[in-house]
C-alpha cells in the first residue's frame, strides 16, 4: 500500500474511532436515552445539593390532643340521702332474732322481715340523722315466696321518728288500702285512710312519697297523690322503714331505694270561683266591713281553717295581708282538703 493509500485509510478511520468512543463513554456501554413524559426535550434544571438540619427532614407529628375528663356524675344538691342498698357496708342494720330478721338481701335489697303475727318492725336510716321539712321517696315489693299465702300486713315508711313518736305511711298489698298512722308511747292511731287500685299487690314493687311540710303532709303512691294530712305534734325526727303484721305469721318485704330530699311538697292555693269574694278580719260574717275584696280568680294561701271548718284562715296571694274567708264550694276552690288542714282559734 502507497502512503497516499494509507494516508486516506486513516483520515476516514480516525473520526469514525472518535465518534464511537463518545458514544460508549469510560465504560465502554452505549447509553440509553431517559424516558421522557415531554415530546420536546427541555434543559434539565440545575439541582444544588444543600444541607438541611436533621430535624426539617423529619417526619413532623402533631402531637395527640389528650382525652377528655370524664365528667363526674352531677350532684344533686337537694337530696339529703340516698341508698340503693347496693353497698352492704353502708350502714344499715343486720340482725336475726326468733320472730324478724333484718338485713341485706343480695345482690341489692334491703328486707325486712317479721315471723309473728300481731308485731311490727321499724328500721331508722343509719346514724341517727333527724329530718323536718322533707321529701322522702321509696321503690318497695313483697317476697311471695317468703311470705305467708294468707293474712294481712302494711309496710312503709315512717318520718319525724323519735322513740315511740313517728308518722308512718303505709300500704297493704293485698286489700290495696292506704293509711297515714301516729304513733306515741301509748298508742298507734290510724289519722286517714283509704284505697287505691295502683298498689300492685305482690305481683311488683310499688312507689311510695311523703311530703312533709311544716305541720301538713302530703301522700302519694305511684306518682297518684292519695291524701293530705295535717298534725302540729312532731316537727322533726329520723326518717326510716316500717313492716307491721296482722294476722299473718310471716312476711318479707324488700325495699329497693330511699331517696330524701328536700321538701318538694306542693303549693296549697285557694281560688276564687265567684264573681268576688269577701275576706274579712275573723271567722263570722259579723267582721264587717271586709279588709279586702277579692275578684274572680284571685288567689290565697291556706293557712289553717276555723274549728267548725266554715271558715278558712289564708294569706293573699303577693301580699303580706292575711284574713278569714267562709268555705263554701260555691265561692272559694280549694288543693287542699280544708278539714285536713290545722284549727286555728280566732
Amino acid at each position: 500500500m502507497s502512503k497516499q493509500h494509507i494516508y486516506h485509510y486513516f483520515k476516514r478511520t480516525i473520526p469514525a474511532l472518535i465518534a464511537v468512543l463518545t458514544i460508549v463513554g469510560c465504560t465502554g456501554k452505549v447509553s440509553q436515552p431517559e424516558p421522557s413524559s415531554t415530546l420536546a426535550a427541555s434543559p434539565s434544571p440545575t439541582i444544588v445539593a444543600t444541607a438541611l438540619p436533621t430535624s426539617s427532614i423529619e417526619p413532623t407529628l402533631s402531637p395527640t390532643p389528650p382525652s377528655a375528663p370524664t365528667p363526674e356524675p352531677a350532684v344533686d344538691k337537694n337530696v339529703l340521702y340516698q341508698d340503693d342498698f347496693a353497698n352492704p357496708s353502708s350502714g344499715w342494720p343486720k340482725e336475726k332474732y326468733d320472730n324478724f330478721f333484718i338485713g341485706y338481701h343480695e345482690p341489692d335489697y334491703y328486707h325486712i322481715d317479721v315471723r309473728s303475727a300481731n308485731d311490727k318492725e321499724l328500721v331508722p336510716v343509719p346514724g341517727k340523722q333527724s329530718f323536718g321539712d322533707v321529701t322522702v321517696e321509696a321503690k318497695i315489693f313483697t317476697d311471695p315466696n317468703n311470705t305467708a299465702t294468707t293474712g294481712n300486713f302494711r309496710y312503709g315508711l315512717i318520718f319525724r321518728r323519735s322513740g315511740d313518736q313517728y308518722y308512718a305511711f303505709t300500704i297493704s298489698p293485698r286489700t290495696k288500702s292506704w293509711y297515714v298512722l301516729k304513733s306515741s308511747p301509748s298508742s298507734l292511731e290510724v289519722l286517714k285512710e283509704g284505697t287505691e287500685d295502683s298498689i300492685q299487690g305482690l305481683e311488683a314493687e310499688d312507689g311510695l312519697r311523703v311530703d312533709t311540710k311544716g305541720t301538713t303532709f302530703f301522700f302519694r303512691i305511684n306518682d297518684r297523690l292519695v291524701g293530705e294530712v295535717s298534725d302540729p305534734d312532731y316537727a322533726k325526727g329520723e326518717v326510716g322503714l316500717y313492716v307491721q303484721t296482722f294476722d299473718i305469721p310471716h312476711v318479707h318485704v324488700h325495699f329497693d331505694s330511699l331517696t330524701i330530699r328536700n321538701v318538694e311538697a306542693p303549693q296549697l292555693i285557694c281560688s276564687v270561683i265567684s264573681i268576688a269574694l269577701n275576706v274579712r278580719s275573723g271567722p263570722s260574717k259579723s267582721f264587717d266591713p271586709p279588709i279586702i275584696f277579692l275578684a274572680r280568680g284571685g288567689r290565697m294561701e291556706p293557712l289553717g281553717r276555723s274549728p267548725d271548718g266554715e271558715w278558712i284562715r289564708v294569706k293573699v296571694e303577693g301580699s303580706d295581708q292575711q284574713g278569714w274567708i267562709f268555705n263554701s264550694a260555691e265561692f272559694v276552690s280549694c288543693n287542699v282538703a280544708v278539714a285536713d288542714l290545722p284549727v286555728i282559734e280566732p
